[in-house]
């Protein structure tokens, strides 16, 4: 669930100069994370420790090593998975508050909706409340990117998924449908505008 979240991925790997270690990778691509909110002119840091979340069905509470805090509170949510030499980390920015969003969705947490409300309000924070003004998305993909592109060392270029790589996220789409059926899930008819692959600099 990312209501108007900004998500991103990176897809690389040793090969790419990618750490091996866990722990180096996550910290490389939050570097990079770090280095676009700065341009945003954002005050932010790697978390430190696990958080425990007041409502375990609340995913993005769950402190990991790519978690990004601004003044303790949360405001970015990182994964990260391999298959043999390569990466895949994703992860989502809030740009607008969810408070209220996610108190309405969690009826049956064990705590009262003001209970949750006001743990929820100590754990996580919004673009739009750090900033005090609601970013345009361009202006923070922007950021993203030269963030990114400074500390890996990369240029971005343009890009789309070919033909046969458009056919196998189908086939892989229809898979899941047949196991976990939903049919309000469609894949877009064209790539995303902010897909897009890196070159060296």
């Amino acid at each position: 669930m990312h209501m108007g979240d900004l998500t991103y991925a990176v897809i690389a790997g040793t090969a790419e100069g990618i750490p091996s270690a866990v722990t180096a990778a996550y910290r490389l691509i939050c570097d990079g994370l770090l280095q676009g909110f700065r341009r945003l002119g954002i005050d932010a840091r790697l978390g430190r420790g696990i958080m425990k979340p007041p409502q375990q069905d609340i995913c993005f509470l769950r402190g990991t090593l790519g978690s990004i805090m601004h003044r303790d509170r949360k405001f970015v949510g990182s994964a990260q998975t391999w298959h043999a030499s390569s990466m895949l980390q994703h992860g989502s920015v809030i740009l607008v508050p969810q408070i209220e969003a996610l108190v309405s969705l969690w009826p049956g947490s064990a705590d009262s909706p003001a209970e949750l409300r006001a743990k929820l309000e100590g754990r996580i924070i919004s673009l739009q409340e750090i900033l005090g003004r609601l970013p345009e998305m361009a202006e923070v993909r922007a950021a993203i990117r030269e963030g990114m592109a400074q500390t890996l060392g990369i240029r971005f270029a343009p890009g789309e998924l070919t033909p046969e790589e458009w056919t196998l996220a189908k086939d892989l789409a229809n898979q899941e449908d047949d196991k976990n059926p939903c049919p309000t899930r469609t894949l877009p008819k064209s790539p995303s505008a902010g897909s897009g692959s890196a070159l060296p600099a």
